[in-house]
């Protein structure tokens, strides 16, 4: 017979060995989670590398099919975005290249935004939305304030909407910024002789 401690000590056995049986479910489903994320970011990413090559080939009604299905196969397939955004800007489709930049912008796991923003507006003033260009590259100038390509950018958006003043010192702030760059001179030279 069992001393009362062996007796003890087999119950928390057995409890152990109830309690690791009950967590081998729990542990396989996991498991099977994960492998179906791992399969589900791998369709992903073979979407991913056809649209690329689609997109070098310039097949871009394809490439950007290409880029939607890596997106609905894995909504943080975060490259896809951007490429699908640069694929709709190739075809003049500015709205849905803003959208694919947006989308991104709302996933991206990190806080600094300049360059997004400043690729937005870009967009944008292609795309003639000029007030949204101008917030959105005041926005990209305000995260990054050393990047004198949004300014530049931002001084081309005020001046079409008629804001000369403000081009103008944005412009003289690319100039600040980056002393040597030629178009922004040229911009301020234009405004002179526009007012002369």
């Amino acid at each position: 017979m069992a001393s009362p401690t062996e007796a003890v000590l087999w119950r928390a056995r057995l409890w152990l060995l109830a309690g690791c049986l009950a967590a081998v479910p729990a542990v396989a489903l996991r498991g099977a989670d994960v492998a179906a994320a791992v399969a589900r970011d791998r369709v992903a990413a073979a979407a991913y590398q056809r649209g690329v090559a689609l997109q070098h080939a310039q097949r871009y009604d394809e490439a950007a099919t290409a880029f939607r299905n890596a997106i609905a196969t894995s909504p943080t397939a975060i490259g896809a975005y951007a490429d699908l955004g640069d694929v709709e800007l190739s075809q003049g489709h500015f709205d849905e290249a803003v959208q694919a930049y947006r989308r991104l912008m709302a996933i991206y796991p990190y806080t600094y935004f300049g360059e997004l923003y400043r690729r937005v507006g870009f967009i944008e003033l292609r795309g003639e939305s000029l007030e949204a260009a101008v917030q959105d590259l005041r926005q990209a100038s305000a995260l990054d304030p050393q990047d004198w390509h949004a300014f530049y950018l931002l001084g081309h958006a005020q001046y079409r909407l008629g804001d000369l003043q403000a081009a103008r010192t944005t412009w003289e702030r690319v100039l600040v910024l980056n002393p040597g760059f030629q178009p922004a001179n040229e911009r301020l030279r234009q405004l002179d002789a526009q007012h002369r």
